[in-house]
């Protein structure tokens, strides 16, 4: 019991202190995870009807939670086509679930898993540009303060 309770306060603490980028990896891993327990469940053991629906039903959360995190106004057409995406998951995850059928969960794994490893990509290049940037800030405000100690020192 105490295990569970350390696990849980270490998850929340976990989810609330990451970034939204990383959230969102977050999401696709539940999705991902899910969706391959799901399939895993309707392939194995079928008659499991409470585990697969279970399992389907966190996979259908986190495309909810993934429709949810788009801003349409910054993201244009992009974040529209998201949706499409997101949204079709959805729908093959709820018919999975309706017809307990594995090759619906089996169209979006493979999909779901290339987009996960494309947000990391693109996650790790963003931390990689804002750090950059980060320096060169820093190493600007350095030298204006080398800068103004040097006329400190010739003026006094």
């Amino acid at each position: 019991m105490k295990n569970s309770s350390a696990q849980q306060k270490y998850l929340e603490t976990s989810i609330s202190t990451a970034s939204k980028e990383d959230l969102i990896i977050k999401i696709f891993d539940v999705l991902v995870l899910a969706s391959q327990q799901a399939h895993e469940k309707l392939t194995r053991t079928p008659g499991d009807i409470e585990g697969i629906h279970k399992a389907l039903l966190r996979a259908q959360r986190a495309c909810a939670l993934l429709m949810g995190s788009l801003d349409m106004e910054i993201g244009g057409e992009l974040s529209k086509n998201l949706f499409r995406v997101y949204e079709f998951w959805h729908h093959e995850l709820v018919m999975a679930n309706m017809q307990k059928d594995p090759t619906r969960v089996e169209r979006i794994l493979g999909f779901a898993q290339d987009y996960r490893t494309t947000w990391m990509q693109a996650v790790a290049q963003f931390k990689a540009q804002k750090g950059a940037a980060a320096a060169a800030s820093s190493a600007a405000r350095g030298a204006a303060f080398s800068g103004e100690s040097s006329t400190f020192a010739a003026v006094s």
